[in-house]
């Protein structure tokens, strides 16, 4: 009996060993992360990169005046071909002053609502933010999981040796007969599963059921060895502090309100992103309309070049002067159309890595450029209603909103803990006694089990309590300020309306009064090029005067050009000062019902 009740212990144990041993087996190990499988592709898009050559640098000034008609390259005098993808490429002259011109082949026209939603999908910055709400969620259940049920086991071996100083005891089973007890003996085997869950009250429940195999040497009672079984059901429940649904439910509140503001904080990015993006996409219309403003005036530069050239070769009155004056002219000019494309390219560089599709490396040879027309349509805004839209969709009062709140849930917690511990206590035990498991176990449950029960208070209050009331003190201020920053944030959202709506405007005048001086350096430089077609001599002051007006005039126009995109960035960031940026451009958030926002 003895061996045998050995064995089965020691066999239970090393059951529960290996089934721990097999649920740490059971996690996999996580995938390994290959930087270059990553890297892959913007390296092969990355080898045939469309990148200018690199002129080399003048040493000496082609004399136009001293030069043979047969020794001056007229090509650069010559309209260009190589406008924005409309035409063909330019010359080997013309790159080699202008760089390289982005061709119909080259470019990609795409709607703004085509790169945003491509960039919803594919966004690497969109994608990495994504990742913060299923984090926080995970937080979440590890807020909950503290309620969940624990399994779990007691196994001890006792192994007693235990020396008297001589004492006289009665032989169970012979009472007339006596021994001395010098030393007692005895093996103990104790086995306990069970389960125990914290209670969303914040008390714990636990229910045992515990084998007890005894053998002592001398033998003091009759059933020698003999089993003791119990079944215990004990309940541990705080009255006052950490006592309490609300309280114990404050972490998962908290960390719903985590999920939550995670949520915002991903909605943040994605219209940072999209704000970005509709900047971007009219600089570039912009930019486009840039490249061809100088690119025309390279073309009248070279024009004029070319007539100051003729007549210089025809022996008029045209000196050194002022075809120095036209080729510097078309030098400057040339550099600015090299820096105009470039700027473009950059752009399209920036859309492609917000948009971060596949079908579009940002090493690609590929030129995103804008298909939608700038809508030059007045748009009347009521202040009130802006802001009333602003004040119910700003994602950053719905962040404070939740913060205020998790800061009342800390300042309910901290003033729980200034009450005094008081916890309640109770246990029920059915208890039976064999010689062999069997039969105690019969006489548990069917004929001689045991009841026994108890019940108990402990009190626990530190003296003066001064930790719990600091706490208490920084929770209070703490909500105060989460209160405060709402209110600063209510005057920011105001403000940043007010103001989008001022720069709607602004950008909407600034379009006339652009086109207004348009329309007059136009008509300034074409009463200067009747007077010259009229015969009026080409004199230094007057070739200066004329290029100066067609200078001025690409000037005007790009200025008109700037104001048309500024307007239509004006009305994306006064959507994206509403809060309501993603819906003005069809994005949805199947998450934002949960978030009651401003109301």
């Amino acid at each position: 009996m003895h061996q045998g009740a050995r064995a089965s212990t020691l066999a239970v144990l090393s059951m529960a060993v290996a089934g721990l041993g097999l649920i740490g087996c059971g996690i996999s190990e996580p995938p390994s992360f290959d930087p270059m499988a990553v890297q892959k592709q913007e390296r092969a898009a990355s080898k045939d990169y469309p990148d200018s050559p690199m002129v080399s640098l003048p040493t000496t000034l082609i004399d136009l005046a001293t030069q043979p008609s047969g020794a001056v390259d007229e090509s650069q005098y010559e309209t260009p071909r190589g406008v924005i993808g409309r035409h063909t490429r330019l010359r080997r002259s013309d790159r080699s002053t202008t760089g390289r011109s982005i061709t119909e082949d080259l470019v990609k026209r795409m709607t703004l609502q085509d790169i945003i939603q491509r960039s919803v999908i594919y966004s690497a910055e969109v994608r990495v933010s994504g990742f913060d709400p299923a984090i926080a969620k995970t937080r979440v259940l590890e807020a909950e999981a503290r309620f969940d049920p624990t399994f779990f086991t007691n196994a001890k071996y006792e192994h007693q040796d235990v020396p008297f100083a001589g004492q006289a005891i009665q032989n169970p089973l012979t009472p007339s007969a006596t021994e001395v007890l010098n030393v007692e003996r005895g093996e103990v085997y104790t086995f306990e599963p069970g389960v125990k869950q914290l209670l969303p009250s914040g008390g714990e429940a636990s229910l045992s059921y515990q084998f007890q195999y005894n053998y002592l040497l001398p033998r003091r009672f009759v059933l020698n060895p003999y089993w003791d079984n119990q079944l215990k059901l004990q309940l541990t429940q705080p009255l006052f502090r950490n006592g309490g649904y609300e309280i114990n439910q404050a972490r998962v509140t908290i960390a719903r309100n985590d999920t939550r503001v995670s949520i915002l904080d991903f909605r943040k990015t994605l219209e940072e992103n999209i704000a970005e993006l509709e900047k971007d996409y009219w600089q570039s219309q912009e930019a486009e309309q840039e490249v061809l403003i100088q690119d025309g005036l390279l073309k009248q530069t070279r024009l004029t070049a070319r007539i100051l050239f003729d007549q210089s070769i025809l022996g008029g009155a045209v000196s050194r002067v002022q075809t120095s004056q036209a080729q510097a002219s078309i030098r400057s000019r040339e550099a600015v159309l090299v820096r105009a494309r470039a700027r473009l390219r950059d752009i399209s560089d920036d859309i492609k890595k917000r948009m971060n599709d596949p079908e579009f490396p940002i090493a690609g040879e590929a030129v995103i450029m804008p298909f939608d027309v700038p809508v030059e349509q007045k748009i009347e805004f009521s202040v009130r209603d802006q802001v009333d839209t602003a004040l119910s969709n700003r994602l950053e009062l719905g962040q404070q909103q939740l913060r205020i709140d998790d800061a009342f849930i800390a300042l309910k917690v901290a003033q729980n803990n200034l009450l005094p511990k008081v916890d309640l206590t109770t246990s029920i035990t059915l208890e039976a006694l064999n010689t062999n498991e069997g039969g105690t176990f019969h006489n548990e449950w069917e004929k001689d089990g045991h009841v026994g029960w108890s019940m108990g208070i402990a009190l626990e209050m530190p003296i003066g309590n001064r930790e719990a009331r600091a706490i208490v003190r920084r929770a209070e201020l703490q909500r105060l300020q989460a209160m405060e920053q709402y209110r600063n944030l209510v005057a920011q959202v105001t403000l940043d309306v007010t103001t989008a709506i001022r720069e709607v405007k602004t950008s909407w005048n600034e379009i006339s009064a652009r086109r207004q001086a348009r329309f007059a350096q136009a008509d300034q430089l074409s009463a200067l090029e009747q007077r010259r077609e009229n015969g009026e001599a080409l004199a230094p002051t007057f070739v200066q005067l004329l290029l100066d007006a067609q200078e001025r005039l690409a000037d005007a126009e790009r200025e008109e050009a700037l104001a048309v995109a500024s307007y239509e960035v004006a009305i994306a960031r006064l959507e994206r000062s509403k809060g309501t940026l993603l819906r003005y451009n069809n994005v949805l958030l199947a998450e934002d019902k949960f978030m009651g926002m401003g109301k």
